[in-house]
Formats: C-alpha cells, sequence, structure tokens
C-alpha cells in the first residue's frame, strides 16, 4: 500500500500552498496543538501530533481547492468534527482512483476517537490495495486475450463520505467505497456516535432490546409501500426475499435521529433497485 501514498505525496507536493491560507494553516494547526491530547485519532503522542501537523501543510499543498475549505471544517455542537484529512486522485493505466478520507476529533472520547480513525484509515488502505489488485488483473486479462492495452478503460475506485446526522447528541457519517468496471459496486461502512456518552451506538441503542422486530417490521412495511406506489419497484419474495436483519445490521442516524438501516444492492432486490434503506421510527 506504500506505492499508493508515496504516488499521491509525489504527484503533489511540487503544488505551492496559496498565500491567503497562511495565516488559516497556522491558525489551524495551533488550535489543533491546544486541544491535542495524548493518543488522539491518528496521532501518537508528540510525534504523531508533529506529524499530523507535517501531513496537514502537505495535503494543504496537495491542494489548493481542499485547502481553502479547510478552514470551514464542520465543528459538531461546538465540540465534535469530522473533516477531510486526506484528499487526492490517482490516475494510471489500470485505475483512477478519487479518494477523500475522513477522520473523527472527539473532545473527550480519545480511545474511541483513536479506534475509529485508525480503522477508516486501515479500511481505505485495504480496499485500495485490493481494488489495485483487481484492477491491474482485470487489465492483463484484457490484453493477454487480445486486447488493445491502449483501449483499456481504467477501473474507476471511489472513496468518499457522508455526514448524515450532526447535533449535540450524535454524530453519524457513512464511507462509502465504490469500484466501476463494466457495473458499479459500493459498498458502505457507517459510523454512528452518542456524543453525549462518548461511545458508538448499536440497533439495540436505539431502538431498546425489540430491535430486531421493530426493524424488521419497518423494512417490511417499508417494501410493501414501495411496490404498491411504484409499479417499476421489484423486491425478491419467498425464501429469497427479505427475513430479518442481521445482529449488527449496517445503518446510519438520519437528521430525525431516527436509525436508517442499509442493505447492499442484490441483497433484497434486482440490481437496478440499487442500495435500499428503509427508516425505523424510534418507539
Amino acid at each position: 500500500m506504500d506505492n499508493v501514498w508515496e504516488r499521491a505525496r509525489a504527484r503533489y507536493a511540487q503544488t505551492p500552498v496559496p498565500e491567503e491560507l497562511s495565516f488559516a494553516v497556522a491558525s489551524a494547526i495551533r488550535t489543533g496543538s491546544r486541544r491535542r491530547r495524548a493518543g488522539r485519532g491518528l496521532r501518537r503522542g508528540l510525534t504523531g501530533g508533529l506529524a499530523a501537523c507535517a501531513c496537514f501543510v502537505l495535503l494543504v499543498n496537495a491542494n489548493p481547492t481542499f485547502a481553502r475549505a479547510v478552514s470551514d471544517v464542520p465543528v459538531l455542537g461546538g465540540l465534535a468534527r469530522v473533516f477531510t484529512v486526506s484528499e487526492y486522485i490517482i490516475d494510471e493505466r489500470e485505475q483512477l482512483i478519487d479518494v477523500r478520507m475522513p477522520a473523527l476529533e472527539l473532545p473527550e472520547s480519545t480511545d474511541l476517537e483513536q479506534r475509529i480513525n485508525t480503522e477508516i484509515r486501515t479500511r481505505i488502505e485495504q480496499v485500495l490495495q485490493e481494488a489495485e489488485n483487481r484492477a491491474r488483473s482485470v487489465r492483463d486479462a484484457y490484453v493477454e486475450t487480445g486486447g488493445d492495452a491502449a483501449e483499456f478503460i481504467p477501473v474507476i475506485i471511489d472513496v468518499d463520505y457522508e455526514i448524515k446526522c450532526q447535533n449535540d447528541q450524535y454524530l453519524s457519517f457513512i464511507l462509502t467505497e465504490t469500484e466501476t468496471r463494466a457495473n458499479a459496486y459500493t459498498e458502505v461502512y457507517t459510523y454512528n456516535i452518542d456524543l453525549e456518552a462518548g461511545r458508538e451506538l448499536t440497533l439495540r441503542d436505539m431502538l431498546g432490546p425489540d430491535y430486531v422486530e421493530l426493524a424488521n417490521a419497518a423494512v417490511r412495511e417499508g417494501i410493501a409501500a414501495r411496490e404498491a406506489a411504484d409499479p417499476d419497484a421489484t423486491f425478491f419474495h419467498d425464501e429469497a426475499g427479505f427475513t430479518s436483519i442481521d445482529e449488527d445490521q449496517a445503518f446510519y442516524i438520519n437528521e430525525a435521529g431516527n436509525p436508517v438501516v442499509l442493505f447492499e444492492k442484490y441483497e433484497l432486490a434486482p440490481g437496478y433497485m440499487g442500495q435500499l434503506e428503509f427508516e425505523v421510527p424510534i418507539p
């Protein structure tokens, strides 16, 4: 995976920092130093803190547009934030990689922050390495079967995130990885945090001990409602259809404060229905 990061650094390292950002960068680093504590997030003590500052400056150098947006990082309830810690594009013969990596900052829950940030970075590194290997294999197979290497269409790999809920009580965001060849396939990873308790939330936390029954009822009602409202909506039924959510079912929290359960493409319906989600009202 190191070669991916090194290529990204090499490609962008020479881009100058816009002059108007000098104060913003220095201020952000000073603010980070005041709020930094040992072991927080992607940082490791003093050495890690200096590395984070260096990384921040490198990223500002890497992308002036990103740099201008850094000062507008959302602060959630004045206490927590999710921000873009890395953003880059790698354009090669086999693949076009576009990454926007998030990082979490919490004021009190340093262990939680560190675990989530480490998990995000490790997950993205693994996803990119696996996608890079697949892209190379696809291109090699294309050439070996008589295809013109110059006409090979690169595999497109996009990694991004979206904040779903941000208030004084909850912070919920999703990380998505989409790989596009002949078709597009997307994997979604969810993060739901109780800011008051400083911990990740489960569906049981949100819905109580009957969370499986409540979520199942909401999904069944949602399927029936969509089929009734849209004649083109098709879901699998009988043995191939929906039976129950998993104990660790992926979900995010919407702005109404309700959990929304997610299902992968093809899991409940034909591929043209895409990824599906169903809101589960809190009782």
